[in-house]
């Protein structure tokens, strides 16, 4: 039996009610996160103690017992029998349950009719933490991403203001699971760096990461066209082995042609080849080119993984045809440095793949400093004389650099090297998972283990970034 009163039912109360709660939302900066659980369509929630209460945009208070269902049409909401006019806030004195999962803060049934968690900031960095590495994690690699996804969040919140939420709880943002998730580990990593959040300039840094970069971390403009200073490609320089630093994925060449038409406008026919077109210089694919029976196409290697399967194309740092590129090798050898493709000289750098290999290989050897990896982070144009610096270095410390005859340079033709095709199939191989832009969690979590504290490794993966309290 649902209570109503109508505490809140003249217009003027109910409209300084809201003013005061939109005021005091702008007043905290987003300390509040407005997490979209849902967004349409009807909803099973209940408590883990105590009863559910509910105010409506009425001002009406109501009494939903330890459960409830409710029907969301048009700007309305149906909760046994009674019909609520959105936006509906529910709360009570236990977790909020929600589709298998417990949460903190209270419930909004938005005037779009999605379901939203209204958490505090730190309590929603508590059911994100598990979720994005796990409590088994070193402690500093926890705090790294502690203080990477609480600036990801808050730098969401000032852009969503028309969607009417901060984030989703899908890696589309950040993996967010509620409170059942929370470990004692994890919670101290979010208590431990409370408050503190990445910083370039004035602002808030964009502070995307990803599971594992296969080696090296790709260039923001690469990606997604634009260009940020701290958002530029850096290579690993601790081994670590992923779950899924060697990946192969098949794909039908009808599946293949229907992306490339949804992308592009254009129906080449049956694809008879895919080449990698371009690589950045730690051999992820930037562009691809698209050969079938009526035409050639290319689009930029991002758009395409994301078009046609980005779970399953875990990333677009693709190994040669034929999968001959051992990443576990590679990880014990040179740190899961070395590029599997050539890299178009630039004025800047005017390097080979050669000198490029060999700086990935010197670096996971130790003969840079941190000050010399970080000026060439932040001066790539220095790569070239830091070469020379290196091995000088190296022949002293007897080091060996990878040669003009290294096996580890695949076979490239006129666009790059292909993916391979058997029957009416492609087969990818590749590395790594996710967009490849900012932290690499596996990166992270090695650095972690060998001694790095979460500032450094942040150092690392934004260059020029600076960790501030946020006010």
């Amino acid at each position: 039996m649902i209570k109503i009163s109508q505490n809140l039912k003249t217009p003027l109360i109910f409209f300084i009610f809201f003013l005061c709660f939109f005021i005091n939302e702008n007043k905290i900066e987003a300390r509040d996160v407005y997490v979209r659980l849902s967004g349409s369509g009807s909803y099973s929630i209940g408590i883990t103690s105590g009863n559910l209460t509910m105010s409506d945009a009425e001002g009406r208070l109501a009494n939903l017992g330890d459960s409830a269902n409710i029907s969301v049409n048009g700007n309305s909401a149906n909760i046994m029998g009674h019909s609520f006019l959105m936006p509906l806030r529910i709360s009570g004195p236990g977790l909020l349950k929600f589709a298998g999962k417990t949460y903190r803060g209270s419930f909004l049934i938005t005037q779009r009719g999605g379901l939203l968690n209204v958490v505090g900031l730190e309590n929603y960095l508590c059911g994100v933490l598990p979720a994005e590495v796990g409590a088994s994690w070193h402690s500093e690699a926890l705090r790294a991403q502690a203080i990477t996804a609480r600036t990801y969040v808050l730098r969401q919140s000032f852009n969503r203001a028309e969607k009417g939420y901060d984030v989703v709880d899908t890696d589309s943002d950040q993996v967010y699971k509620g409170a059942g998730v929370e470990t004692s580990k994890t919670n101290q990593a979010v208590m431990s760096t409370a408050s503190l959040v990445l910083t370039y300039g004035a602002e808030l840094a964009q502070t995307y990461f990803h599971s594992d970069s296969g080696g090296h971390t790709a260039n923001i403009k690469d990606v997604w066209g634009r260009d940020i200073p701290y958002l530029t490609g850096v290579p690993e320089v601790v081994d670590y082995k992923s779950p899924v630093s060697v990946w192969n994925a098949r794909f039908s060449s009808e599946k293949i042609r229907s992306v490339v038409k949804k992308v592009t406008g254009s129906d080449i026919g049956t694809v008879k080849e895919i080449q990698v077109s371009d690589v950045d210089e730690g051999g992820r694919a930037i562009n691809m080119t698209f050969i079938g029976s009526n035409g050639t196409k290319s689009m930029k290697a991002s758009q395409f993984r994301l078009n046609l399967d980005p779970r399953t194309l875990k990333s677009t740092m693709f190994t040669p045809s034929g999968g001959t590129f051992n990443a576990a090798k590679n990880n014990s050898t040179a740190g899961g440095l070395v590029g599997t493709g050539s890299k178009k000289q630039t004025s800047a750098q005017n390097m080979t793949f050669e000198e490029s290999q060999g700086i990935a290989k010197m670096t996971a050897d130790g003969v840079f400093t941190t000050t010399e990896l970080i000026d060439m982070l932040t001066n790539p144009e220095k790569k070239k004389n830091y070469y020379k610096t290196g091995l000088e270095r190296s022949s002293r410390q007897q080091i060996k650099i990878p040669s003009q005859t290294s096996t580890s340079k695949p076979a490239l033709n006129k666009y790059g090297y292909s993916i391979e095709k058997k029957d009416n199939e492609f087969i990818f191989y590749g590395r790594g998972w996710g967009h490849g832009v900012g932290m690499c969690q596996w990166g992270a979590m090695a650095m972690a283990e060998q001694g790095w504290t979460a500032e450094r490794i942040l150092t690392h993966y934004y260059p020029g970034t600076v960790i501030k309290k946020f006010k």
